[in-house]
């Protein structure tokens, strides 16, 4: 009875996504349009051991249909993005941002004589720039997050919640990301393979350098090998250094999108940084307000400008005119200036201090006298370790004639991806929470749950031809390639989710594996959390209950970017 109930159940999910999608159902048995991969999948490396990387890690070994899952992650602890140190990112030129290999902004991938092979770097006590050298080296390597010291999480705790694993109790319902830290090396602990566990299916400090395609005796494309490379300080005045490779039939992509830092090329800035490079930097870098006491700071974007006014003489904040609405401009603090846009960093003088430079607004408006800028103004996509996939002469929708198409161009988007998941040209190369406006937490164990039973033939994806019609079916609707194209909305995630358990519900009817469920509806939570945060008059008439959702009239579109910060 309880075996037709789930069949029933599933058979009713894949009703109603099949209903409520536009494109393309997929089919649970073989046809001439259902793609058939040229090898078995037994073997799945994972980069990234971030929300995830562990939750790809988690449904991959629940799965019981793999030889073997390895994690690899550049940092030395796991959780990605919620691992904080003091530790910053190093600066990034401005003038990067134009050149064709921009994405070499977060690493540029090495290569050694032959693999394996080891270095061992020796400074003496007394060589200072030698530890310099070698330390910047590291931080490259390691790429320290860009988490500031009192960070809170922009969503409640039981949004930040990874399915089938509960918050410890009396969790606070704001957490800081000391918790979420802390939780997501707990899930690491549970799963076996946190820093200090000893298990052979991660390595940490361990930096991919590229994924190549792998051919067998026959010339015939087989897989991928991996070059992977360790940097780490192993004392005082030693570090090493050893590249190897691995060979896996998939990867899985879990790396985020925080590495690359987007920096409008603002006339004057680059020179600035050229002059000032100390006091010109990313909201990457940003720890603690203290360090900016008594100082005026101009932070260009969002991001940070609420925590540093905790110390500063004054704040200047500068962001674009749309980005001006009451949901975001109410947790600006009373003692922040905002201004115009900026149109140009005026020359300074080689014997003048920053303070003496004049930054022009698009109003018309000079100010002088800043010590600091800041520049919250966001992230590029970059998956240094795919340098193939990666072509910068690619502007706008332009198809190229080559035989793969690209997964980057601009670094404003992800493309060439079927549901945000499985790269259309090869299918082995699989994407975990590149969408915008998706939780991670939730969002994670759908894409989880399809590339795992994908790769282990428990369901299967359309033909390619179907895939990339679905895809420019996608990209047309969205009204081309750009920023908000990677970014979803509520409906869209809603309809995403059904479709995936669906999909994946109806396959385990014909194949076996597990039964999924959609998530539970936040909405009302998340309404009341958005109220409660971002709304400064808890009496203001604009707020209704409009499609269930208790929000301010005139800023249901600017939920997401509220919920898109991290």
């Amino acid at each position: 009875m309880i075996s037709c109930l789930a069949v029933l159940a599933a058979t009713v999910s894949l009703a109603q996504a099949h209903s409520q999608h536009p494109f393309h159902q997929p089919s649970s048995d073989p046809r001439p349009d259902v793609y058939e991969f040229e090898w078995p999948v037994k073997n799945v490396a994972i980069v990234g051991a971030g929300v995830g990387g562990l939750m790809a890690y988690r449904t991959f070994t629940e799965c019981k249909a793999y030889d073997s899952v390895r994690i690899f992650e550049r940092d030395d602890l796991p959780g990605g993005n919620w691992h904080y140190t003091d530790e910053t990112p190093v600066s990034v030129p401005i003038h990067n941002g134009v050149l064709p290999d921009w994405w070499k902004s977060d690493y540029e991938p090495t290569k050694p004589p032959h693999v394996p092979f080891t270095i061992v770097h020796r400074v003496g006590s007394n060589d200072t720039s030698g530890h310099e050298r070698l330390e910047w080296e590291r931080r490259v390597h390691r790429a320290p997050t860009p988490v500031w010291a009192s960070l809170e999480a922009n969503t409640p705790s039981s949004e930040q919640l990874i399915p089938e694993f509960a918050w410890p109790p009396r969790v606070p319902w704001a957490t800081y990301h000391w918790h979420v830290g802390r939780y997501l090396r707990s899930f690491a602990s549970w799963l076996g393979v946190n820093s200090g566990d000893g298990s052979p299916d991660v390595s940490y400090n361990t930096r991919v350098e590229s994924v190549q395609k792998r051919y067998n005796a026959a010339g015939k494309h087989q897989g991928w090998t991996l070059l992977l490379r360790k940097f780490t300080k192993t004392n005082e005045i030693t570090y090493k250094e050893t590249w190897w490779s691995e060979d896996f039939d998939a990867v899985v992509v879990a790396t985020g999108r925080f590495q690359v830092p987007q920096v409008p090329l603002i006339p004057g800035l680059v020179n600035w940084q050229e002059h000032f490079p100390n006091q010109i930097q990313h909201a990457r870098q940003y720890r603690r307000p203290e360090t900016y006491a008594g100082k005026n700071v101009l932070v260009v974007g969002a991001g940070v400008a609420r925590d540093i006014n905790k110390a500063v003489k004054r704040a200047y904040l500068s962001v674009r005119v749309h980005f001006r609405r009451p949901l975001l401009m109410s947790r600006v603090p009373s003692n922040t200036s905002v201004i115009s846009e900026i149109k140009t960093f005026h020359p300074v003088a080689s014997d003048h201090g920053i303070q003496d430079g004049i930054i022009e607004l698009l109003d018309g408006t000079n100010i002088t006298g800043i010590d600091n800028v800041i520049l919250g103004t966001g992230y590029r996509f970059a998956f240094p370790f795919l340098s193939q996939y990666q072509n910068s002469s690619v502007k706008g929708d332009e198809v190229p004639d080559v035989p793969e198409q690209p997964i980057v161009t601009d670094g404003t988007h992800v493309r060439s991806l079927y549901l945000g998941t499985f790269y259309i040209d090869q299918p082995t190369i699989g994407f975990m929470n590149v969408d915008l406006g998706t939780q991670p937490f939730t969002y994670g164990k759908y894409t989880a749950a399809a590339l795992a039973k994908v790769w282990a033939g428990q369901a299967k994806l359309p033909s390619q031809e179907k895939q990339w019609e679905h895809f420019w079916e996608i990209v047309k609707s969205k009204g081309g390639f750009g920023k908000d194209y990677q970014m979803l909305s509520h409906e869209e995630i809603d309809e995403n989710l059904r479709y995936f358990v669906g999909w994946l519900n109806g396959a385990a009817i014909h194949h076996g594996g597990s039964l999924l469920e959609t998530p539970p509806d936040t909405r009302e939570e998340m309404a009341l959390w958005i109220r409660a945060r971002y709304q400064r008059d808890p009496s203001d008439a604009s707020l209704g209950l409009i499609d269930n959702h208790l929000l301010p009239r005139k800023e249901l579109d600017y939920t997401r970017a509220i919920l898109n910060d991290w």
